[in-house]
């Protein structure tokens, strides 16, 4: 581990930019992140695996999970379209998504002194903001975790008491979520009442050099180097408000069908669009989970 922290250090001091909201991670840390999203059924937190790819001035929040399934999925596009010719044409794609995922993403971009959220609806949209100041007090307290030293620090933040611990022998100033701003990566965080929980589960540095080539969609060959390593918004992506997102949300839930298609249709994939069926009969209302307890509180 201590090996690995000092050559991230050394990348942290030769890697330049690629663009301005483009960079190569660095780095990748790993959470079990737990949530009891439901008061009233505490013993069953939601549970997700999330990776925290790390640049030097840049940082991508996201689900382990959702990634690796897009990778595969990805890699079966290439695939068919290897087997036919270099086109989509005849091919049969198949969705590998076996259950959901956190949608959200979290790209912070400190030189632009920006956080963006995305999220993908058919289309992917991102909404920006400053990035948020936390008041973390340090205190002299520390524990280890994995073999790496961590200083504890507090912050009262979007509602929420936090407790976070950082290592400093890790110089980045990045953590799960919409947590940073400690002198060393947050490798764990918890609020006063243990409902959120992001536990440190590992460390990697990224040691494979940047292969950039262009931006990867259906219909050509997918870098996935790129898309397992950039830290970067999609070219495609589409800037709105929260206020206008919720109504996209709304739209989706009420006709998800009529959605994807004015989607594709809109981003210039008609044909894909003609694809997409009614689903016969009547289709059953979806389960709703309680979610009684957002990460954020008034």
């Amino acid at each position: 581990m201590k090996t690995l922290i000092l050559l991230a250090f050394g990348f942290c001091s030769t890697t330049l930019l690629f663009a301005q909201t483009s960079e190569w991670a660095l780095a990748k840390a790993k959470y079990n992140f737990l949530h009891i999203r439901d008061t009233n059924n505490r013993s069953n937190p939601y549970q997700e695996e999330m990776i925290l790819l790390i640049g030097k001035n840049s940082s991508r929040y996201t689900s382990h999970v959702k990634m690796k399934q897009r990778l595969e999925f990805y890699q079966h596009v290439n695939e068919q379209i290897k087997n036919n010719g270099g086109t989509l044409n005849g091919a049969h794609i198949k969705s590998n998504r076996k259950s959901m995922t956190i949608p959200e993403d979290y790209y912070f971009f400190h030189t632009e002194n920006q956080l963006i959220r995305s999220e993908h609806l058919v289309s992917t949209y991102f909404i920006p903001e400053a990035i948020p100041q936390i008041d973390w007090k340090i205190t002299t307290d520390t524990i280890n975790l994995s073999g790496v030293k961590c200083q504890k620090a507090t912050a009262f933040f979007r509602g929420r008491n936090w407790t976070a611990w950082f290592a400093s022998d890790m110089p980045f100033q990045s953590g799960p979520w919409k947590l940073h701003g400690l002198p060393g990566l947050i490798l764990e965080a918890y609020d006063s009442k243990k409902e959120i929980q992001f536990l440190f589960a590992g460390f990697e540095v990224v040691e494979k050099k940047p292969n950039i080539s262009k931006e990867p969609f259906i219909g050509e060959m997918v870098n996935l180097d790129l898309m397992e390593n950039e830290i970067k918004i999609p070219n495609q992506a589409i800037k709105t408000s929260k206020e206008e997102f919720l109504k996209l949300k709304k739209a989706q839930a009420e006709d998800p069908v009529g959605f994807a298609k004015t989607q594709l249709a809109g981003s210039g994939m008609a044909g894909l669009a003609q694809m997409i069926k009614q689903p016969s009969g009547v289709r059953p209302p979806a389960k709703v989970n309680a979610y009684n307890n957002p990460i954020e509180l008034p």
